[in-house]
């Protein structure tokens, strides 16, 4: 059996971070709230301004006042009835927390999965970082967001959470032996009959490499295409018409050709169900596969598609992909490797796991599904229509 949970090497829990909000390692004028804690990370809130930058940057030594000095447009406030941001436009936000992290631990930052499934490009930056989504070991110090809408315009509020951040300690990310050991002794991954794969069934190398789910059924819905020139989103709206502003595809005997400068949700071919004592991380682009950026979010707290009462049969759920911008046209046919994921271990088990809060939007999916804002099921979306899409794009 190998060594999951490691107090010494592993991302740090919800009881961590819980504590952490409490002692003050995590910081807000606005007390952190139980619904921002997830099994692995902390959801990060926008305070109540931002600015609108030329480009966007790092701040290095210059540091974030010296940057934003130099390439700040205008600063706005943030009115309770919230503000439309432009689509392809550089924002910066102040978040409402800051953190004096200890010297051993460290942090990493990812989208939420409702900000990558609506294309907002977000990174986290802290005052004087040279690499964006990283905090360093010990850091002390405020926290900002980078924010570009790509396909809409969205309307965000104070207190909105666009990206999450975990805590780490030492190296967890597992080994290739690790993983590979992981693959023949748990239920982790499933194709698409419900067959648990195993290391021999899997390539294996710098992660376990996935593949693209586009089958041939009459009808069926494999994907959606971002409509262009829709109305903006409200990040809290619920039961948006998904026709306003996706194109659905739909599968026949054609391969899918993935257009420059359009944005694409798809699902993965095979289904996870991660245990209890580790979490995993999608790699944001993988050059090997015809350099297609398939997610902007791509990170999983313990217990994805996982549950203690149910075999992974039932419970494991597909790979959502965010699939971006490329050169050129790629051409994808189902089953297509595209992208990899890493396991990573925790430095101890969660105390709540993912999809055990009642309301949970992406546990247990098997469909291709879209943003909580948008409506589960148009009426008559299966009705090929002029809205539709074949799957030659």
């Amino acid at each position: 059996m190998i060594r999951l949970v490691d107090p010494n090497n592993g991302v740090l829990p919800s009881q961590w971070i819980r504590q952490a909000a409490a002692c003050g390692t995590i910081l807000s004028d606005i007390p952190v709230t139980p619904q921002q804690i997830q099994p692995n990370s902390l959801d990060l809130r926008l305070g109540d301004c931002g600015f609108r930058v030329q480009c966007s940057f790092l701040p290095g030594v210059e540091g974030m006042a010296g940057k934003l000095d130099r390439y700040r447009w205008y600063t706005f406030d943030i009115p309770d009835d919230g503000i439309l941001l432009e689509r392809n436009q550089v924002y910066i936000f102040p978040l409402q927390e800051s953190l004096v992290l200890s010297p051993e631990v460290s942090g990493r930052a990812n989208p939420k999965s409702t900000t990558g499934r609506l294309d907002i490009f977000t990174r986290l930056v802290t005052e004087r970082s040279t690499a964006f989504d990283e905090v360093s070991a010990g850091y002390h110090g405020k926290l900002y967001l980078e924010v570009i809408p790509r396909s809409f315009a969205v309307r965000i509020r104070k207190g909105d959470t666009l990206s999450q951040v975990r805590f780490q300690v030492g190296s967890p990310v597992l080994s290739y032996a690790e993983t590979m050991a992981m693959l023949d002794e748990d239920s982790l991954i499933l194709d698409s009959d419900l067959r648990v794969l195993r290391s021999s069934d899997l390539p294996v190398h710098d992660g376990i490499v996935l593949s693209v789910n586009l089958p041939r059924a009459q009808q069926q819905t494999v994907g959606y295409q971002a409509r262009r020139n829709t109305p903006p989103v409200d990040l809290r709206a619920t039961g948006l018409p998904k026709r306003r502003y996706w194109d659905r595809i739909h599968a026949d005997s054609k391969p899918v050709i993935l257009e420059p400068d359009e944005f694409y949700i798809f699902r993965s071919r095979e289904l996870i169900c991660l245990p209890p004592e580790c979490c995993a991380e999608m790699v944001a682009f993988e050059a090997r596969s015809g350099e297609v950026r398939t997610h902007y979010a791509g990170f999983f707290d313990s217990g994805f598609g996982y549950s203690s009462s149910a075999s992974p049969t039932e419970t494991a759920a597909g790979v959502v992909l965010e699939v971006g911008r490329r050169e050129v046209p790629f051409l994808i046919e189902d089953g297509q490797p595209i992208f990899r994921i890493n396991l990573l271990r925790c430095t101890e088990v969660p105390d709540a796991l993912y999809g055990s809060r009642a309301g949970s939007n992406y546990q247990g999916q098997r469909d291709v599904r879209l943003s909580r804002q948008f409506s589960v099921s148009d009426v008559h979306e299966e009705r090929p229509d002029s809205t539709q899409i074949p799957l030659e794009i």
